[in-house]
């Protein structure tokens, strides 16, 4: 995930006059919204989405993301804390875990604190929810993408019933 010149900016020196907002996306086909998009900023935001540059307006939702370490394994997972969530997401997200057949995409994008911007963060880090727990208090979830170093190379599995040429 690369980001753009003025986000390291702000990471590094951290200025007065401006800061970055982070946002989520949940999507699954559960969801009555069908994606829900958030900020925890205490205020909504309009920004643009990467792969339409359609406006989208994100709600502001007390939320905590924890980023995946850069370590030399391949399992890479991102912890979210979501506090005074509605029920309508609620439902779905614990619908899911008892069903488990379609995964919750997660998204977590970068922005600049200027309204109709595109993310900073390019790619935005793409995931699926692999567990959640659920709390009066907070929604609590554990997000990974595929672990491409542990797996298994070629990816096929060549048989002799696919491929008999493989037969002497």
């Amino acid at each position: 995930m690369a980001i753009s010149a003025a986000l390291k900016a702000i990471y590094a020196s951290a200025p007065a006059t401006q800061r970055y907002v982070e946002t989520i996306a949940l999507s699954h086909s559960l969801f009555p919204a069908g994606t829900y998009y958030l900020t925890n900023d205490n205020q909504a935001w309009t920004f643009l989405l990467e792969t339409t540059s359609r406006a989208q307006t994100f709600t502001p939702v007390p939320f905590r993301v924890i980023l995946p370490k850069i370590d030399n394994k391949g399992q890479q997972d991102l912890s979210l804390t979501i506090a005074n969530i509605g029920q309508e997401l609620i439902d779905p997200l614990e619908y899911d875990i008892g069903k488990g057949t379609e995964p919750i995409v997660c998204i977590y994008r970068v922005y600049l604190d200027q309204a109709s911007t595109l993310p900073q963060n390019t790619p935005p880090l793409r995931l699926v929810i692999t567990g959640v727990e659920v709390t009066k208090e907070a929604v609590s979830a554990t997000a990974t993408r595929t672990d491409v170093l542990n797996r298994a190379f070629p990816y096929n599995f060549y048989t002799y019933d696919l491929y008999p040429g493989l037969r002497r």
